[in-house]
């Protein structure tokens, strides 16, 4: 229990770490809160000279000058609960905004393997749900226990001052509600980290049918995405309702135990009224303010649940951010010429080999079509290029450089890459092709590649042009549209490195035609590693690498493995053969 309490301590202060900023708008609403608290002794204390004068009071002028403080302390509390909430939800914002920032500066530069293993639902519920957890741990709770500790202790101060033995009863049952208190947030904090993940749950399911919108309609899929949307919610409805159930179980039985105290506190009261020690004003001033004491406490025992939600929130968050990114220990950012070479490499996505032993090289400028059959290696290969993937074993130079000498930022400015799933973004068509560092390029040179690359074909009807928004992931445009796209961003990057990996699989026949004489242009000069199944992509290689089972079982030009009659030949005469009559 002690570690758990000093881990948790732990993480609050490095929460609080990012409300330290702010410390200026923060200091504004504590203070509002503090002043706020400060006037709570107020009332009472105004009504005990009405009570003990038998309100003769209220014939003189002072009546006018009670109401009048009456209104001034309304007004006064007013605007300082105005000034404590605005800046405190200043921070609050500032705070989740900061925390998404982040979070979102370590997911970008996260290694590939880290997306393989979770669902970009679970990553989603950090951004949406988590944050706001934690906001109110970093704040909300910092409300409760400043501003409502503040009144306790203000109004104990005026109780003390009235009858301080009355007053000491109240504080002996102090250390039950503290045991209470103890239990209850254990419970409540494994059940706010089951609502996490079923929150994750939620945004998955729904990702995922959005995203297969066809897929469900197509098969069928409409009761069994329900029934698993109905899982996920009524999950998350369950563990709400065990967080709220802990917490609604906690605040009743500190109240019960207060209330013990304050019933033992007024008949005490209401004997020494009686045998004269205390006046009646007295008694209702003292009565008022230990009324007064029951909605802090209340709002006491109920911020535990906002403390417990949003310290297993920031576990959740700072189990991201803390997430170790891509090693990048590289010296070198020069321009490369481009020469590979693989030399005894060997590749593991956890206990499955992906790649065995791989030796390869590949000449600067030189063009390489990797065939095989699907998981053998192809895809994995072309990763390592670029670095998506540390090596399990092996080396793989550039230019006679061990791949890692080379920074991050300057490997992947020396290589354009089209994928085999084409990644677009809701924007523009020109701000799709002048991507990122792109952004740069004149635009004349941006239409130069859309026209090479045919996107201009259908770009010209559309009255915007290339400043046409494309929807999510361009669902606008058509796959082969899409295809293009990616094959004139890859254009304008101009990089001696070209990694195609199926960039012409959706194509139809003309278009590919007048694509494949642009990659023609630009793969002049570049060493291009291509993975392909298109018969006219294949021929055109300097060579031809076959891979099977993470090996590489041939090599050589598409004339000299056809006659070898070897694993090429026979893949030629079953799918290949196909797609060139089809071509």
């Amino acid at each position: 229990m002690r570690q758990r309490t000093i881990a948790d301590r732990e993480i609050y202060h490095r929460l609080l770490g990012f409300v330290r900023p702010y410390w200026r708008q923060f200091a504004w609403a504590i203070a509002a809160m503090v002043a706020l608290a400060a006037t709570e002794w107020m009332l009472p204390a105004l009504l005990k000279p009405l009570i003990d004068k038998d309100f003769d009071i209220a014939n003189g002028r002072n009546a006018y000058v009670t109401g009048g403080l009456l209104v001034a302390l309304f007004a006064a509390r007013g605007l300082l609960n105005y000034i404590d909430m605005f800046a405190l939800q200043w921070v609050s914002q500032r705070t989740i905004a900061d925390l998404r920032m982040a979070m979102f500066k370590t997911l970008v530069r996260l290694p590939a393997s880290f997306f393989d293993s979770r669902s970009s639902g679970e990553l989603i519920s950090k951004f949406t749900f988590d944050v706001t957890q934690v906001a109110q741990a970093a704040t909300r709770v910092i409300e409760v226990l400043i501003k409502d500790t503040a009144i306790i202790t203000v109004l104990f101060g005026y109780l003390f001052y009235l009858n301080w033995q009355l007053t000491a009863l109240l504080v002996l049952f102090a250390a039950p509600i503290a045991i209470i208190v103890r239990r209850a947030s254990q419970r409540m904090r494994q059940m706010s980290r089951r609502l996490q993940e079923s929150v994750g749950a939620i945004n998955q399911v729904t990702e995922e049918s959005v995203r297969g919108h066809r897929e469900v309609k197509v098969f069928d899929g409409y009761d069994y995405e329900t029934q698993r949307f109905d899982r996920a919610i009524n999950d998350a409805r369950k563990f709400h309702m065990k967080v709220v159930g802990s917490s609604a179980t906690i605040v009743p039985l500190i109240q019960l135990c207060v209330s013990f105290g304050i019933a033992l506190m007024v008949v005490l009261a209401v004997r020494a009224a009686a045998d004269g020690s205390m006046t009646r004003g007295d008694f209702i001033a003292f009565v008022t303010a230990t009324a007064l004491v029951l909605p802090p406490t209340k709002r006491l025992a109920g911020v535990n649940e906002f403390l417990q939600r949003g310290l297993a929130a920031a576990d959740s968050i700072f189990a991201l951010v803390d997430v170790t990114p891509e090693v990048d220990q590289g010296r070198h950012d020069v321009r490369l010429k481009g020469a590979i070479h693989f030399d005894h490499v060997s590749l593991r996505y956890g206990e499955r080999t992906a790649l065995d032993d791989i030796n390869l090289v590949i000449g600067a400028g030189e063009t390489v079509a990797l065939v095989g059959r699907s998981g053998g290696g192809k895809t994995s290969m072309v990763n390592l290029v670029p670095r998506f993937y540390p090596l399990t074993s092996g080396r793989l130079l550039i230019d006679g450089q061990p791949v890692e000498d080379y920074t991050l930022a300057g490997l992947r400015r020396n290589i354009a890459y089209v994928g085999q799933h084409i990644v677009l973004f809701n924007d523009t068509l020109y701000n799709n092709i002048a991507y990122g560092a792109l952004r740069a390029v004149p635009r004349e040179e941006v239409e130069r590649v859309a026209r090479e690359a045919q996107v201009s074909a259908f770009t010209d009807g559309l009255p915007q042009g290339l400043d046409t928004l494309i929807g999510e992931n361009g669902v606008r445009l058509s796959g082969g549209q899409r295809q293009r796209v990616a094959i004139a961003r890859a254009l304008l990057k101009d990089a001696p490195i070209l990694i195609l990996d199926e960039a012409t699989a959706a194509l139809d026949n003309e278009a590919e035609r007048l694509v494949q004489e642009a990659l023609n242009t630009v793969r002049k000069g570049r060493t291009s590693l291509i993975v392909a199944h298109r018969l006219s992509t294949i021929e055109q290689a300097d060579r031809i690498v076959v891979l099977d089972g993470g090996r590489i079982i041939e090599s050589g030009t598409h004339r000299d493995l056809l006659a070898a009659g070897g694993a090429y030949a026979r893949l030629y005469s079953a799918g290949f053969e196909e797609l060139s009559e089809s071509a």
